[in-house]
Protein backbone atom coordinates (compact mmCIF):
# COMPACT_ATOMS: atom_id res chain seq x y z
CA UNK A 1 0.00 0.00 0.00
CA UNK A 2 1.79 3.70 -0.48
CA UNK A 3 2.07 5.66 2.16
CA UNK A 4 1.33 9.30 1.86
CA UNK A 5 2.22 10.19 5.50
CA UNK A 6 5.55 12.39 5.68
CA UNK A 7 7.21 12.19 8.93
CA UNK A 8 9.28 14.53 10.25
CA UNK A 9 11.88 14.33 13.65
CA UNK A 10 13.15 17.55 15.45
CA UNK A 11 16.03 16.95 17.17
CA UNK A 12 17.20 19.76 20.18
CA UNK A 13 17.05 20.34 23.60
CA UNK A 14 14.45 19.03 26.08
CA UNK A 15 14.05 21.17 29.08
CA UNK A 16 17.12 23.48 28.73
CA UNK A 17 15.32 25.06 26.15
CA UNK A 18 16.42 28.62 25.07
CA UNK A 19 14.35 31.58 23.83
CA UNK A 20 15.80 30.97 20.00
CA UNK A 21 15.21 26.88 20.60
CA UNK A 22 11.61 27.73 21.52
CA UNK A 23 10.87 30.89 18.46
CA UNK A 24 12.39 28.35 15.78
CA UNK A 25 10.51 24.86 17.30
CA UNK A 26 7.15 26.61 17.27
CA UNK A 27 8.03 28.18 13.63
CA UNK A 28 8.89 24.38 12.42
CA UNK A 29 6.05 22.79 13.91
CA UNK A 30 3.53 25.18 12.61
CA UNK A 31 5.03 25.02 9.33
CA UNK A 32 5.26 21.10 8.79
CA UNK A 33 1.67 20.98 10.25
CA UNK A 34 0.28 23.42 7.33
CA UNK A 35 1.95 21.22 5.16
CA UNK A 36 0.13 18.00 6.48
CA UNK A 37 3.59 17.03 7.67
CA UNK A 38 3.37 14.47 10.71
CA UNK A 39 5.95 15.14 14.05
CA UNK A 40 7.89 12.69 15.84
CA UNK A 41 10.39 13.47 18.73
CA UNK A 42 11.53 11.41 21.62
CA UNK A 43 10.33 14.23 24.23
CA UNK A 44 7.22 16.75 24.98
CA UNK A 45 9.02 19.16 27.18
CA UNK A 46 11.11 22.32 26.24
CA UNK A 47 12.27 22.32 22.52
CA UNK A 48 9.60 19.60 21.33
CA UNK A 49 6.59 20.83 23.25
CA UNK A 50 6.65 24.47 21.66
CA UNK A 51 6.65 22.85 18.18
CA UNK A 52 3.80 20.40 19.25
CA UNK A 53 1.93 22.89 20.76
CA UNK A 54 2.07 25.27 17.76
CA UNK A 55 1.11 21.59 15.56
CA UNK A 56 -1.86 21.10 17.85
CA UNK A 57 -4.20 23.45 15.54
CA UNK A 58 -4.19 21.64 12.60
CA UNK A 59 -4.86 17.74 11.44
CA UNK A 60 -1.58 15.72 11.76
CA UNK A 61 -0.20 13.06 13.86
CA UNK A 62 2.05 14.37 16.54
CA UNK A 63 4.04 11.40 17.80
CA UNK A 64 6.53 10.89 20.49
CA UNK A 65 9.02 8.19 21.42
CA UNK A 66 10.00 7.83 25.04
CA UNK A 67 11.60 5.34 27.54
CA UNK A 68 9.54 3.08 29.44
CA UNK A 69 10.70 5.10 32.95
CA UNK A 70 10.36 8.36 31.75
CA UNK A 71 7.28 10.44 32.39
CA UNK A 72 5.59 12.21 29.42
CA UNK A 73 5.21 15.73 29.97
CA UNK A 74 1.83 17.39 27.80
CA UNK A 75 0.34 14.27 26.93
CA UNK A 76 -2.45 16.08 25.35
CA UNK A 77 -0.69 16.92 22.48
CA UNK A 78 0.38 13.59 21.25
CA UNK A 79 -1.62 11.63 19.50
CA UNK A 80 0.75 7.94 19.08
CA UNK A 81 2.83 7.35 21.54
CA UNK A 82 5.68 4.93 21.60
CA UNK A 83 7.39 3.62 24.90
CA UNK A 84 11.03 2.07 24.35
CA UNK A 85 13.30 0.39 26.99
CA UNK A 86 16.22 2.80 26.94
CA UNK A 87 17.42 5.82 24.76
CA UNK A 88 19.43 3.97 22.31
CA UNK A 89 15.93 1.91 21.47
CA UNK A 90 13.86 5.37 21.07
CA UNK A 91 16.91 6.69 19.26
CA UNK A 92 16.84 4.59 16.55
CA UNK A 93 13.46 3.72 16.03
CA UNK A 94 12.62 7.76 15.55
CA UNK A 95 15.33 7.66 13.27
CA UNK A 96 13.83 4.43 10.81
CA UNK A 97 10.21 5.76 11.73
CA UNK A 98 11.01 9.46 10.61
CA UNK A 99 11.58 10.38 6.85
CA UNK A 100 13.87 13.34 7.48
CA UNK A 101 14.74 15.07 11.10
CA UNK A 102 15.36 19.41 11.45
CA UNK A 103 18.00 19.52 14.37
CA UNK A 104 17.21 22.89 16.40
CA UNK A 105 20.25 23.48 19.05
CA UNK A 106 22.46 20.75 20.51
CA UNK A 107 22.28 18.84 23.80
CA UNK A 108 24.17 15.15 24.28
CA UNK A 109 20.60 13.49 23.36
CA UNK A 110 20.62 15.36 20.28
CA UNK A 111 24.13 14.22 19.35
CA UNK A 112 23.07 10.21 19.87
CA UNK A 113 19.61 11.18 17.67
CA UNK A 114 21.60 12.94 15.25
CA UNK A 115 23.90 9.28 14.77
CA UNK A 116 21.69 6.93 14.28
CA UNK A 117 19.95 9.35 11.71
CA UNK A 118 23.54 9.32 10.05
CA UNK A 119 23.77 5.71 10.54
CA UNK A 120 20.15 4.85 8.47
CA UNK A 121 21.01 7.84 5.57
CA UNK A 122 18.11 9.86 6.75
CA UNK A 123 18.24 13.84 5.88
CA UNK A 124 19.39 16.26 8.74
CA UNK A 125 18.84 20.38 8.65
CA UNK A 126 20.14 21.61 11.18
CA UNK A 127 18.64 25.31 11.39
CA UNK A 128 21.95 27.81 12.40
CA UNK A 129 21.77 30.17 15.06
CA UNK A 130 18.59 28.42 16.14
CA UNK A 131 20.06 28.42 19.78
CA UNK A 132 23.80 26.82 20.70
CA UNK A 133 24.91 25.17 17.43
CA UNK A 134 27.35 26.28 15.28
CA UNK A 135 28.63 24.83 11.54
CA UNK A 136 31.91 23.55 12.50
CA UNK A 137 30.25 21.50 15.31
CA UNK A 138 28.30 19.68 12.74
CA UNK A 139 29.44 16.52 10.51
CA UNK A 140 29.51 16.90 7.00
CA UNK A 141 26.20 14.74 6.14
CA UNK A 142 24.34 17.54 7.62
CA UNK A 143 23.00 20.15 5.56
CA UNK A 144 22.36 23.78 6.75
CA UNK A 145 19.77 26.34 6.65
CA UNK A 146 19.55 29.97 7.52
CA UNK A 147 16.27 29.71 8.74
CA UNK A 148 13.10 27.45 8.47
CA UNK A 149 12.01 28.77 5.32
CA UNK A 150 14.93 27.43 3.78
CA UNK A 151 15.21 24.66 5.86
CA UNK A 152 11.69 23.64 4.12
CA UNK A 153 12.58 24.66 1.00
CA UNK A 154 15.72 22.25 0.88
CA UNK A 155 13.86 19.42 1.89
CA UNK A 156 11.01 19.67 -0.87
CA UNK A 157 13.85 20.53 -3.45
CA UNK A 158 14.68 17.60 -5.41
CA UNK A 159 18.37 15.41 -4.20
CA UNK A 160 18.02 12.83 -6.83
CA UNK A 161 16.54 12.04 -10.21
CA UNK A 162 16.02 8.32 -11.96
CA UNK A 163 15.32 7.29 -15.28
CA UNK A 164 13.60 3.98 -16.40
CA UNK A 165 12.89 2.77 -20.01
CA UNK A 166 9.71 1.47 -20.81
CA UNK A 167 7.98 0.39 -24.45
CA UNK A 168 5.47 3.03 -23.17
CA UNK A 169 8.17 5.77 -23.52
CA UNK A 170 10.91 7.28 -20.74
CA UNK A 171 9.57 7.37 -17.58
CA UNK A 172 11.22 10.22 -14.95
CA UNK A 173 11.14 9.48 -10.94
CA UNK A 174 11.91 12.97 -9.09
CA UNK A 175 13.08 12.04 -5.20
CA UNK A 176 13.03 14.93 -2.97
CA UNK A 177 14.47 14.59 0.37
CA UNK A 178 11.00 12.89 2.14
CA UNK A 179 9.87 10.28 -0.51
CA UNK A 180 9.12 9.99 -4.81
CA UNK A 181 7.40 13.37 -5.25
CA UNK A 182 7.17 12.78 -9.45
CA UNK A 183 6.57 10.46 -11.53
CA UNK A 184 5.88 11.43 -15.39
CA UNK A 185 6.39 10.07 -18.84
CA UNK A 186 9.78 12.28 -20.24
CA UNK A 187 10.65 13.25 -23.50
CA UNK A 188 13.90 14.37 -22.46
CA UNK A 189 17.36 12.53 -24.54
CA UNK A 190 18.58 10.54 -22.34
CA UNK A 191 21.36 8.11 -24.19
CA UNK A 192 22.82 5.71 -21.25
CA UNK A 193 20.04 5.35 -18.34
CA UNK A 194 21.43 4.17 -14.58
CA UNK A 195 20.19 1.52 -13.31
CA UNK A 196 18.26 2.24 -10.59
CA UNK A 197 18.05 0.49 -7.04
CA UNK A 198 14.79 2.11 -5.68
CA UNK A 199 11.99 -0.28 -4.70
CA UNK A 200 9.39 1.65 -6.66
CA UNK A 201 11.22 1.55 -10.18
CA UNK A 202 11.27 -2.43 -9.92
CA UNK A 203 8.09 -2.25 -8.97
CA UNK A 204 7.10 -0.02 -12.09
CA UNK A 205 9.33 -2.26 -13.88
CA UNK A 206 7.00 -4.95 -13.08
CA UNK A 207 3.75 -3.16 -13.81
CA UNK A 208 5.37 -2.47 -17.41
CA UNK A 209 6.03 -6.19 -17.89
CA UNK A 210 2.14 -6.45 -17.49
CA UNK A 211 2.41 -7.98 -13.78
CA UNK A 212 -1.00 -6.83 -11.88
CA UNK A 213 0.56 -4.64 -9.38
CA UNK A 214 -0.36 -2.87 -5.76
CA UNK A 215 2.53 -0.47 -5.21
CA UNK A 216 3.83 -0.15 -1.96
CA UNK A 217 6.45 2.69 -0.72
CA UNK A 218 6.26 6.69 0.54
CA UNK A 219 5.21 9.37 -2.06
CA UNK A 220 5.64 12.74 -1.32
CA UNK A 221 2.40 14.93 -2.58
CA UNK A 222 2.15 18.68 -2.70
CA UNK A 223 -0.92 20.75 -3.48
CA UNK A 224 -4.15 21.93 -2.58
CA UNK A 225 -6.31 20.54 0.30
CA UNK A 226 -8.57 19.69 -2.47
CA UNK A 227 -6.08 18.37 -5.00
CA UNK A 228 -4.60 16.12 -2.04
CA UNK A 229 -8.13 14.77 -1.29
CA UNK A 230 -8.72 13.91 -5.34
CA UNK A 231 -5.47 12.10 -5.20
CA UNK A 232 -5.98 10.11 -2.20
CA UNK A 233 -8.99 9.29 -3.75
CA UNK A 234 -7.79 7.71 -6.93
CA UNK A 235 -5.14 5.71 -4.98
CA UNK A 236 -8.45 3.25 -4.20
CA UNK A 237 -9.20 2.65 -7.63
CA UNK A 238 -7.92 -1.24 -7.80
CA UNK A 239 -5.42 -2.02 -10.67
CA UNK A 240 -7.95 -3.45 -13.57
CA UNK A 241 -10.94 -1.06 -12.57
CA UNK A 242 -12.35 2.29 -13.56
CA UNK A 243 -14.04 5.26 -12.14
CA UNK A 244 -16.19 7.74 -13.67
CA UNK A 245 -15.67 11.40 -12.59
CA UNK A 246 -19.49 12.02 -11.79
CA UNK A 247 -19.12 9.05 -9.42
CA UNK A 248 -15.78 10.21 -7.47
CA UNK A 249 -17.95 13.34 -7.21
CA UNK A 250 -20.29 11.85 -5.36
CA UNK A 251 -18.28 9.90 -3.30
CA UNK A 252 -16.44 13.56 -2.23
CA UNK A 253 -19.77 14.52 -0.94
CA UNK A 254 -20.49 16.63 -3.91
CA UNK A 255 -22.14 15.78 -7.25
CA UNK A 256 -21.31 19.31 -8.70
CA UNK A 257 -17.23 19.36 -8.52
CA UNK A 258 -16.70 16.61 -11.64
CA UNK A 259 -15.04 19.60 -13.20
CA UNK A 260 -12.46 20.25 -10.71
CA UNK A 261 -11.96 16.42 -10.21
CA UNK A 262 -10.83 16.33 -13.65
CA UNK A 263 -8.58 19.32 -13.52
CA UNK A 264 -6.85 18.25 -10.20
CA UNK A 265 -6.29 14.85 -12.04
CA UNK A 266 -4.27 16.62 -14.76
CA UNK A 267 -2.15 18.08 -12.10
CA UNK A 268 -1.51 14.71 -10.41
CA UNK A 269 2.18 14.96 -10.06
CA UNK A 270 3.02 11.21 -9.57
CA UNK A 271 1.35 9.39 -12.52
CA UNK A 272 0.38 5.31 -12.96
CA UNK A 273 0.75 4.93 -8.78
CA UNK A 274 -1.47 7.69 -8.60
CA UNK A 275 -3.81 6.14 -11.37
CA UNK A 276 -5.22 9.01 -12.86
CA UNK A 277 -5.81 7.60 -15.85
CA UNK A 278 -8.41 5.39 -14.29
CA UNK A 279 -11.04 8.02 -14.81
CA UNK A 280 -13.32 8.01 -17.14
CA UNK A 281 -16.24 10.20 -18.34
CA UNK A 282 -19.95 9.16 -17.73
CA UNK A 283 -19.89 7.65 -21.22
CA UNK A 284 -16.35 5.76 -21.09
CA UNK A 285 -14.36 8.05 -22.56
CA UNK A 286 -10.95 8.88 -21.78
CA UNK A 287 -10.90 13.11 -21.38
CA UNK A 288 -8.17 14.19 -19.88
CA UNK A 289 -4.78 12.53 -18.52
CA UNK A 290 -1.71 14.09 -16.85
CA UNK A 291 -0.11 12.56 -19.74
CA UNK A 292 -1.17 12.23 -23.56
CA UNK A 293 -4.48 10.58 -24.39
CA UNK A 294 -2.72 7.81 -26.45
CA UNK A 295 -0.72 7.02 -23.56
CA UNK A 296 -3.72 6.73 -21.18
CA UNK A 297 -5.46 4.26 -23.69
CA UNK A 298 -2.26 2.08 -23.36
CA UNK A 299 -2.06 2.07 -19.77
CA UNK A 300 -5.71 0.98 -19.83
CA UNK A 301 -5.13 -1.79 -22.67
CA UNK A 302 -2.60 -3.09 -20.74
CA UNK A 303 -4.48 -3.94 -17.28
CA UNK A 304 -7.15 -4.90 -19.10
CA UNK A 305 -5.08 -7.88 -20.84
CA UNK A 306 -4.51 -8.73 -16.79
CA UNK A 307 -7.63 -8.74 -15.43
CA UNK A 308 -11.25 -8.08 -16.73
CA UNK A 309 -11.80 -4.35 -16.77
CA UNK A 310 -15.15 -3.17 -15.03
CA UNK A 311 -16.69 0.09 -14.38
CA UNK A 312 -18.49 0.46 -10.92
Amino acid sequence: MINTQIRLAILGYGKECSVKNAKTAAIVGRTAAKMGISLIAGNTSGTFAHAFEAAQKYPITTICVIEKHKKLDYKESVSEIYRTQDSYSKHSQIAQMADAGILIGGGGGSQQLLNHFIKNNKTVIAILGSGGITESQLPDTVLTAQNTTEAFKILKSIKKESYLKTEFGLVKLSFNHFALSELCFSEESIDKVPKLKDGLSQQLTDYFSGQPKEFTGKIYIEGSEFQKKVWRRLLDIPYGSTLEYGDLAKQMGNKNTSGAIAYAAQQNPIEIIIPCHRLLTKRGELSTYSGSLETKSRLLDLEKHQTELRVF
